[in-house]
C-alpha cells in the first residue's frame, strides 16, 4: 500500500511539474505556432504524442534519411542528427520548444543544420482553416462518393487540361490566319475545275447551275468552341475558327436542290487555295465535318513561327456558318417541308430508324390532338400518311446545323461563364467518349445535353463535376431510354414572333410542335431551342444503344465508389465487347457501277452513313436471333481529324472499309436452319423475296410445312454460319463480292481444326467407354467404383493428343481405377500398394493376348484402345488419409496430386460443357505459350485456370443484363443490350486471355476462379488476406489463383511458373501481340498466325533438329503458318514394309520409296501375263512372310518402346541436368524443330580455378588463375549428347562477343 501511495504521489508531482514547465515555456510554445488549447495531452500516459508526430514516427520506423516522406507539411529539412545525445529528452519531446537544439556557434551547428525548424511565422502556422478549406472538406463529403475519388479527379484534371498561358505560337498563328483570310480579294469568280474537283463534294442536279460563286470577304471571323470555354483535352488539341459567309454570296433560291451546299463548299475551296499559298499554313487539308462527307471543313497544322521559330501542336479547324436571317427557317426548313424539286416522284424517304418497315406498314397519321400547326397546309397534311407527304427533313436539318452552329457555341460559352463546373464536366465527357469510342456520338452533342440539363435545373453551378457528369449519364439511361425524343426549352425569339428573320405569324413555334415527325424520322433526337434542329441527328441506332450501355456502366461504377479506373482509364477493346468481327471492303468502282449501292437523291444522304444503315438493317434482318448486339465500330477517333475516316470520299481513298462487331446468342448462333412462315402465310412472299433462291419449302418432323433457309458452312464448321449468311445477304441485296467480306472468327482454326491438328476428345471418350466395358467384363476380384479422368485429352484442352493405330506417337492418357471403399480394407499402406499391384497384374494377364497389348509397371498398366494408349492407375481414396495418419510422406505428394487433378478435371470438363468455346480457347492459348518457347515455365493446369477466369469471375459477372427495361417501342430490350463478358468464340477468348496476362495486376491482387458461383464477399476477403500474407513472404508466388477447393492457391504451386524473368517476358509478348492485332485487325490482308511466330533474336545459340525424329512435327507452328503439307503415313504402311519404323516415324519411309521404282521398271518391260501371274504369286508368299516377321518385330518394338517417347524432351532434360549453371534452354513442346540457349551472365564472371570447376572451363590468359566457361567445349558436348537429333547450330552475336572478349 505504501509503495502504491508513493507511486501516486510521485505521479502527481510529475504532472504538476509538467504543468509548471508548460506555463514557463508558453512563449516557446507560441513561437512554434501552438496555442494552449491546440492539443490536450494525456499526462497519465508516459508515451504522450509529441508536437511533431510524423517526424518522430519516421525515426522509430527506421526511415532514416527520408523524413519528408513521413511529414506532409515538410516542416523540416532533410537529414538527421548523427549524435543521439543531442536529441530531445522526454519532457522536451512532450512539450516542444523553439528549436530542437540549443543555440551553438556556427561551427558547432553545422552538424545539425538540417534539423532546424523552418523560419515560418507562427501566425501562419497557427492560422485556423480558411472558409475555402472548410468548403473543400464539406464538398468532398457532400459532392463526391469518396475522398479517394476526388483525389483521383484532381490528378486526372492535371493530366488532361491545357496550360493556356503557353500558347503564344498558337495565338500568333490565329492572328496571321485571320489576316490572310481578310486579305483575300473580294468580287472574284470561283468556279470548279478539273484540278480541284476531287477536293470538295459538289452536287450537280441542275445542269451545272449553281457551280460558281462570287467570293466576298467573311462578314465575321471568330474563335469559338472548346478553346473559348477552356475545355480542350490535351490529347485532342483543336481550335475552331468560325467564318460567317456573307449574304451576298447566296440568293433566296439557294436553299433548294443542293445549291447551298455547292456554294458553301466552293467558298471553302477559295479560302483553301488562298491560305495554302502561305508557307506557314501549307500543311492544309479538307476533312469531313462531324463525319458528314457532304460538308467539308479546312484543317490546318501551322508550321513554325517565322519570327520566333516556335511551333504549336494545335491544329486549326475553319468551320463555315451563315447568317440566321438568310432564310426563313420556319417556312423553309421544318420537317414537313421539301427543298428538293428535281425529284418529283419518289416521296418515300428512308429513315434512320432501326426497322424502317414498321413505319412503312403503319398508316401513320399525324396526331389529331396536335393543334400546333395553324396553317392550311398543316391541316391538309393531317389527312395524308407519313409517306405521302413530300419532305426533305434530313436536308433541312443539315442546313439548320450551319445556321445555328455559332449560336450553339455562344450558348455553351455563356453557360460556362455562369457555371464553371460545366467546363470540368465537358472535359470528363470528352475523355470518356475518347476512350470508349462510342460510334456516331461526339462531344458536342453531349455538351449540348449538359447545357440542356443546366437550363432545366437538373445541373446547377453548386454541383461538382462528378455530380454533373453522373447526372448526364442518369439522364441518358432513364429519360432518353424512356423517351428518345427530347426537346430543349424554346428560345423567346422563336415563341414571340420576334425572330431575327421577318416577323410574321408564321415564324412562331410552340413547344414539341413536330414531335410526331421527329419520332418517325430519328432513333434519338435532342431538339434545340429553335424547335427545328435535331442536334443528335447523326447518332445512329447502334450508337444510341452503345451509349445507353456505357452510361449504365458508368452509373454502376460511380455508385460502387471505386470505378474511377474503369470509367476514365479503361479503353475500348473490340475483343472485350464482341464475339465476332466482320470486315467489309467496298471499292469506288463497285460504288459507281452497282445501282443497289447508290445513294438516294430524294433527301440528304451521306454515302458512308447510308451504306452503314443499309448494311446494318440487312445484317439485323438476316441474323435475327443469332446475335444480341450489332455495332458498326468506330475504328478511329472522329474528334481527332488525323485519321482516314474523316477524309472525304473523293480525297484519294480507293475503298470504303466497314467494321462490324457482333455479340452472338450462345443458344442460337450455331443454327444452320432459318425457319420462315408457312407457305400460305401472307408474309411468305416477303420471306422469299428477302432470301431469294435460298428459300425452300420444307416439311419438318412435327408435320409443319414452312419456308426455310439451310446453310452448309465450310467443312461443317458451324461457327462459320454467320459469316456465310452475311456474305450471301450482302451479295444478294448489294452485290458486294463474297471475297470482300471477312469475319474474324476462323483465323486461328488452323491451330485447333486442320489436317494436322484435330480435337480427338470425342474419340478418346468413346475409346475410354470401350475400355471401361472391357475391364468390367473381366470379373476382377475387386470392384471399381469409378474411372475418374485426369488427363487434358479427356476434357477438350489437350494439344498433344494423337490418334495413331501403330501406337508409336501416342501420348498416354491417364485415368484412375478408383476402388470401392469398404471397411474390410487394411490401413497398412504397404499392403494397399501390394494389393494395387496385384490388381494391375491381374488386368494385364487377362488382356495379354488381346489387341489391348498391356504393358505393366508397378504403378500403372498401359492399354491400347482404338489408336489411343490409356494409362490406368490404381487409386484408393482412403490411402491419403492413412498416409497422413501414419506420417508417411514418401508418395504422399503423388497421391495428393492424383486427387487434385481429378477434382480439377471435373471442374474443367463441366466448364467446357457449359461454355463450348472454353476448350478451343485453352488450346489456342497453350499453342501461343508453346510457340514462344515457354513450354518449360508454366504448366497446363495453370493455363486452364487462367482461361477459366474469363468464364467464371466473382465480381460484376453480368452487371447490367438484368436491369434493362422496355417501356416504349423504341426502347431496346435485354438481348439487344447484352453486356455479358463471357467469350463465346475461341478467337475472342484467346485475345481476352492475352489481355488478362498483361493487364491484370498479379502482384497486388489474387485471381479468383468461382466455378460454382459460391465464393461470397467473406470468402473473397479471406482469400485476399491469405494473398497479402503470402505476398510478404520471402518467396511470394508469381501467380495466386484461388478456387473454391483451393482458396490458398497451393494445388499447382510447385508446377506453375516461378521464373520472374520468363513471366515478365510472357506478359510483354502478350502485350505486343495485342497491340499488333489492335492495329491490324480491320485489315483483310492481316495474317493472324504471325503473333505465334517465335523470335530467336534474343538467344545466344540456336540448335536445329532433325525433323524426321520429332514427334508431331507436322503441328509445329511455322508449318501451320506456311501451310506446309506432309505425307501422312497410312495405317496399312506398316504391313507393307519389311521392318517396323523406328519411333518416331520418318515422313519418308525408305522401304516404300525403294519399292516404287521396282514396280515402275517392271511395268515398263511389258511382261507376259504368265510371268506377271507368277510374280504376283511369289509376291503374295513374300508378303505373308513379311507380315509374320512384321508382327513379331512390331511386338518386340512395342515392348521396348516407352509410350509418349519424345527424344527432344529427353535431350532437353539431360542438358538441364548438366548445364543449368551455364544457360537456360527453351523449346516448343508441340513439334518444335529448334531449341535455343541463353547464357547466364553470372556464369561468365571470371572465377578462381578449382578442380571441381575445371570441366567446361578455360583460362582467361595463360598466366591467370581465373577461368570462364568454354563455349566451344559446351557446344561440342551438346552435339555429342544430341547425336543425330541435332543437325546444325548457330551462335548469335552475344556468344561471338563473349568469345572475342576473352580471346
Amino acid at each position: 500500500m505504501v509503495s502504491e501511495k508513493r507511486k501516486t504521489v510521485s505521479k502527481k508531482e510529475t504532472i504538476s511539474n509538467k504543468k509548471n514547465k508548460i506555463e514557463k515555456q508558453n512563449d516557446s510554445i507560441m513561437s512554434l505556432g501552438m496555442d494552449d488549447d491546440d492539443d490536450e495531452y494525456n499526462y497519465d500516459d508516459e508515451k504522450a504524442v509529441s508536437y511533431n508526430d510524423d517526424y518522430y514516427n519516421s525515426n522509430n520506423n527506421n526511415n532514416e534519411g527520408s523524413d519528408d516522406e513521413g511529414s506532409d507539411d515538410n516542416d523540416f529539412l532533410e537529414g538527421g542528427s548523427e549524435s543521439e545525445s543531442e536529441q530531445l529528452d522526454d519532457s522536451e519531446a512532450k512539450v516542444g520548444r523553439a528549436t530542437i537544439l540549443p543555440e551553438k556557434s556556427e561551427l558547432e551547428a553545422k552538424e545539425f543544420k538540417n534539423l532546424k525548424v523552418k523560419n515560418v511565422s507562427y501566425l501562419k502556422q497557427s492560422v485556423a482553416p480558411t472558409n475555402e478549406e472548410i468548403q473543400h472538406l464539406k464538398e468532398t463529403s457532400d459532392l463526391y462518393n469518396s475522398n479517394l475519388f476526388r483525389l483521383q479527379m484532381v490528378e486526372l484534371f492535371k493530366e488532361i487540361k491545357i496550360d493556356y498561358s503557353k500558347l503564344t505560337s498558337l495565338e500568333s498563328a490565329l492572328h496571321q490566319l485571320k489576316s490572310v483570310i481578310e486579305k483575300i480579294p473580294s468580287d472574284q469568280q470561283v468556279t470548279i475545275t478539273e484540278a480541284n474537283i476531287e477536293r470538295i463534294k459538289l452536287f450537280d442536279f441542275n445542269g451545272g447551275e449553281g457551280l460558281s460563286i462570287q467570293y466576298c470577304k467573311p462578314s465575321q471571323i471568330d474563335v469559338v468552341g472548346s478553346f473559348m470555354t477552356r475545355s480542350i483535352l490535351k490529347s485532342n488539341e483543336n481550335v475552331d475558327l468560325m467564318i460567317e459567309i456573307p449574304k451576298s454570296v447566296f440568293d433566296s433560291k439557294d436553299a433548294n436542290d443542293f445549291k447551298y451546299f455547292n456554294k458553301r463548299n466552293l467558298y471553302m475551296l477559295k479560302i483553301f487555295n488562298s491560305v495554302s499559298k502561305v508557307s506557314r499554313f501549307s500543311d492544309i487539308s479538307f476533312k469531313n465535318f462531324n463525319g458528314d462527307s457532304n460538308k467539308q471543313i479546312i484543317v490546318i497544322r501551322p508550321k513554325e513561327d517565322p519570327k520566333t521559330g516556335a511551333r504549336t501542336k494545335f491544329q486549326i479547324r475553319i468551320i463555315p456558318t451563315i447568317p440566321n436571317d438568310l432564310f426563313n427557317i420556319y417556312t423553309k426548313f421544318h420537317p414537313n417541308m421539301s427543298c428538293l424539286f428535281f425529284e418529283r416522284n419518289n416521296f418515300k424517304i428512308e429513315t434512320f430508324k432501326e426497322d424502317d418497315s414498321k413505319e412503312i406498314n403503319n398508316n401513320n397519321n399525324l396526331n389529331s390532338n396536335n393543334n400546333n400547326n395553324n396553317t392550311i397546309d398543316s391541316l391538309k397534311n393531317k389527312k395524308k400518311s407519313f409517306d405521302e407527304i413530300k419532305r426533305t427533313p434530313f436536308y433541312n436539318n443539315s442546313i439548320l446545323e450551319d445556321i445555328f452552329i455559332n449560336d450553339h457555341m455562344q450558348l455553351i460559352n455563356e453557360k460556362c461563364e455562369n457555371a464553371p463546373v460545366l467546363i470540368d464536366t465537358m472535359l470528363l465527357i470528352k475523355l470518356w467518349l475518347k476512350i470508349k469510342k462510342i460510334p456516331t456520338v461526339n462531344s458536342f452533342q453531349l455538351s449540348m445535353l449538359l447545357i440542356h440539363l443546366y437550363s432545366i435545373g437538373k445541373v446547377n453551378k453548386s454541383m461538382s463535376s462528378y455530380q454533373a457528369f453522373r447526372m448526364v449519364m442518369v439522364y441518358i439511361c432513364k429519360e432518353f431510354q424512356k423517351k428518345p425524343i427530347q426537346f430543349m426549352k424554346l428560345s423567346s425569339d422563336y415563341t414571340s414572333g420576334s425572330s431575327s428573320t421577318t416577323t410574321t405569324t408564321t415564324n412562331t413555334i410552340k413547344q414539341n410542335q413536330y414531335q410526331d415527325e421527329f419520332e418517325k424520322l430519328y432513333p434519338v433526337a435532342l431538339i434545340d431551342s429553335s424547335g427545328l434542329l435535331n442536334i443528335w441527328s447523326s447518332i445512329s441506332v447502334w450508337g444510341f444503344k452503345q451509349l445507353i450501355i456505357e452510361a449504365r456502366l458508368v452509373i454502376e461504377n460511380l455508385d460502387s465508389g471505386n470505378g474511377f479506373e474503369e470509367i476514365f482509364m479503361t479503353k475500348f477493346h473490340f475483343y472485350q465487347e464482341y464475339d465476332m468481327i466482320i470486315s467489309i471492303k467496298i471499292n469506288k468502282e463497285l460504288l459507281n457501277n452497282q445501282q443497289s449501292l447508290k445513294v438516294p437523291t430524294n433527301d440528304y444522304y451521306q454515302q458512308d452513313t447510308y451504306l452503314n444503315y443499309r448494311i446494318y438493317q440487312l445484317i439485323k434482318k438476316s441474323l435475327t436471333k443469332r446475335v444480341t448486339k450489332i455495332n458498326i465500330l468506330k475504328i478511329n477517333d472522329d474528334d481527332n481529324n488525323n485519321n482516314k475516316e474523316n477524309v472525304d470520299s473523293g480525297g484519294g481513298d480507293d475503298e470504303i472499309k466497314i467494321t462490324i462487331g457482333l455479340k452472338v446468342n450462345s443458344e442460337n448462333w450455331l443454327s444452320v436452319i432459318d425457319l420462315g412462315p408457312p407457305a400460305d402465310h401472307v408474309n411468305a412472299s416477303k420471306f422469299r423475296e428477302f432470301w431469294g433462291n435460298k428459300s425452300q419449302i420444307r416439311r419438318f418432323k412435327d408435320g409443319s410445312i414452312l419456308e426455310a433457309v439451310t446453310w452448309n458452312p465450310k467443312n461443317g464448321s458451324r461457327h462459320l454460319v454467320i459469316e456465310e449468311i452475311i456474305k450471301y445477304t450482302l451479295n444478294y441485296h448489294l452485290q458486294i463480292p463474297t471475297e470482300n467480306v471477312r469475319s474474324i472468327v476462323s483465323e486461328l482454326d488452323q491451330l485447333i481444326v486442320s489436317e494436322q491438328v484435330q480435337d480427338h476428345t470425342l474419340l478418346v471418350l468413346s475409346a475410354k467407354q470401350k475400355l471401361i466395358s472391357t475391364i468390367q467384363s473381366l470379373g476382377l476380384p475387386l470392384s471399381i467404383e469409378a474411372y475418374p479422368s485426369i488427363d487434358p485429352a479427356l476434357r477438350y484442352t489437350s494439344i498433344l493428343c494423337t490418334k495413331d493405330d501403330r501406337y508409336l506417337e501416342n501420348q498416354p492418357i491417364s485415368i484412375l481405377l478408383q476402388f470401392e471403399q469398404s471397411q474390410q480394407w487394411t490401413k497398412d499402406v504397404d499392403s494397399i500398394n501390394a494389393l494395387k499391384q496385384a490388381f494391375l497384374l491381374k488386368i494385364a494377364r487377362e488382356l495379354q493376348s488381346t489387341p489391348f497389348q498391356p504393358r505393366l509397371t508397378d504403378k500403372y498398366v498401359d492399354l491400347c484402345v482404338d489408336g489411343f494408349i490409356f494409362r490406368c492407375i490404381a487409386y484408393y481414396p482412403k490411402e491419403i488419409e492413412f498416409m497422413r495418419e501414419q506420417w508417411l510422406l514418401d508418395g504422399l505428394d503423388e497421391q495428393e496430386s492424383l486427387q487434385r487433378n481429378s477434382q480439377h478435371h471435373t471442374f474443367i470438363q463441366s466448364l467446357h460443357t457449359t461454355y463450348s468455346s472454353y476448350g478451343p480457347t485453352t488450346r489456342i492459348a497453350l499453342r501461343w505459350i508453346h510457340s514462344h518457347l515457354f513450354s518449360d515455365f508454366i504448366d497446363h493446369q495453370t493455363v486452364e485456370l487462367l482461361v477459366a477466369s474469363l468464364y467464371k469471375v466473382t465480381e460484376k459477372d453480368h452487371p447490367t443484363t438484368t436491369t434493362t427495361t422496355t417501356t416504349t417501342t423504341t426502347t431496346t430490350n435485354d438481348s439487344q443490350l447484352d453486356t455479358s463478358s463471357i467469350p463465346k468464340t475461341p478467337i475472342m477468348g484467346f485475345l481476352r486471355f492475352l489481355f488478362l496476362l498483361y493487364t491484370f495486376d498479379f502482384n497486388e491482387k489474387p485471381l479468383i476462379v468461382d466455378y460454382l458461383n459460391s465464393i461470397d464477399k467473406n470468402k473473397q476477403l479471406s482469400i485476399k488476406s491469405t494473398f497479402d500474407i503470402q505476398k510478404k513472404s520471402q518467396n511470394p508466388p508469381l501467380l495466386f489463383i484461388a478456387t473454391e477447393k483451393d482458396p490458398l492457391s497451393m494445388w499447382f504451386r510447385k508446377t506453375t511458373i516461378t521464373n520472374l524473368q520468363q513471366w515478365e517476358k510472357m506478359k510483354l509478348f502478350a502485350q505486343k501481340s495485342i497491340e499488333l492485332i489492335e492495329s491490324n485487325y480491320s485489315s483483310i490482308s492481316f495474317n493472324w498466325l504471325s503473333i505465334f511466330k517465335p523470335s530467336f533474336i534474343e538467344f545466344d545459340a540456336i540448335f536445329n533438329l532433325d525433323e524426321s525424329l520429332i514427334p508431331n512435327h507436322s503441328r509445329e507452328i511455322s508449318n501451320l503458318i506456311n501451310n506446309k503439307n506432309f505425307n501422312i503415313i497410312q495405317n496399312n504402311t506398316i504391313t507393307t514394309s519389311n521392318t517396323p519404323l523406328p519411333p518416331p516415324p520418318s515422313p519418308s519411309p525408305v522401304i516404300i520409296q525403294s519399292k516404287k521404282p521396282v514396280f515402275r521398271n517392271i511395268s515398263k518391260k511389258q511382261q507376259q501375263p504368265q510371268q506377271q501371274q507368277q510374280q504376283q504369286q511369289n509376291q503374295q508368299i513374300l508378303n505373308q512372310n513379311q507380315n509374320q516377321n512384321q508382327n513379331q518385330n512390331f511386338n518386340e518394338l512395342y515392348n521396348n518402346l516407352q509410350p509418349g517417347f519424345n527424344p527432344v524432351l529427353i535431350l532437353v532434360q539431360e542438358l538441364k541436368d548438366r548445364f543449368s549453371d551455364y544457360f537456360t534452354i527453351q523449346y516448343d513442346l508441340v513439334g518444335g524443330n529448334k531449341f535455343a540457349l541463353k547464357w547466364k551472365s553470372e556464369a561468365f564472371l571470371p572465377t578462381p580455378f578449382k578442380p571441381s570447376k575445371s570441366k567446361y572451363s578455360i583460362q582467361i590468359t595463360k598466366d591467370s588463375n581465373l577461368i570462364i566457361p568454354n563455349i566451344f567445349e559446351i557446344i561440342n558436348e551438346i552435339q555429342m549428347l544430341g547425336g543425330k537429333l541435332i543437325k546444325t547450330f548457330k551462335l548469335n552475336q552475344n556468344s561471338i562477343n563473349l568469345i572475342n572478349e576473352f580471346n
